[in-house]
């Protein structure tokens, strides 16, 4: 079991707001996570600062960087947002992009589009799939144009086309998942009963 600190009971998390307000004009920076306690940190604040996500232990975030594939977002020196990614085990499985979290401050900055441009330079002979709620308009719009940016097509797959979990919604949760097919990725013929692997 996790021990959840709130970011909300750390001094350096309200430090961290204030700048938010203040972010530079600089230019959106991507790196890899790490699995340490800072990085773990940095994600649970960007949580703590994005209303459709959970916010999650520090330990329990190190422990997705230690078995997937997490990106970390910068403005300037302040972190900004993270990209949650899982890879699927068979040559044949796409990169499932889980969450992409950009806090308020940054958004409409390009974060996200930085975020998901550098999950698809990870595996470019892989196609890539995620889930959105048909009510979130703007992860719509950005799915769309990151499609677009990359040569690639998009559309939406029956649910049961992947495992749940790979795409990192529960079985109670209303997500819609699609594919982006690239011209040279490998398309996956798998296809999954939504109600058994969840």
């Amino acid at each position: 079991m996790f021990n959840l600190i709130s970011p909300y009971e750390e001094p350096e998390f309200a430090a961290w707001r204030l700048r938010l307000r203040a972010l530079p004009s600089s230019k959106v920076s991507v790196r890899d996570a790490e699995a340490t306690r800072q990085d773990g940190r940095l994600m649970s604040w960007v949580q703590a600062e994005c209303e459709s996500t959970y916010i999650q232990s520090v330990e329990y975030n190190v422990s997705k960087i230690e078995q997937q594939f997490v990106l970390l977002a910068r403005i300037g020196e302040q972190p900004v947002g993270f990209s949650l990614v899982f890879i699927g085990p068979e040559e044949s499985d796409p990169l499932f992009i889980q969450l992409v979290a950009v806090v308020p401050a940054a958004r409409r900055r390009g974060v996200a589009l930085a975020l998901l441009s550098r999950v698809a330079e990870r595996a470019p002979e892989r196609n890539i799939a995620l889930a959105t709620l048909d009510n979130n308009v703007g992860a719509l719009a950005l799915n769309d144009h990151f499609a677009k940016s990359i040569g690639a097509s998009i559309r939406r797959v029956p649910v049961s086309m992947y495992r749940r979990s790979h795409l990192g919604f529960a079985q109670s949760e209303s997500h819609r998942p699609w594919i982006i097919e690239r011209s040279h990725g490998v398309h996956s013929s798998l296809s999954f009963d939504k109600d058994s692997h969840t």
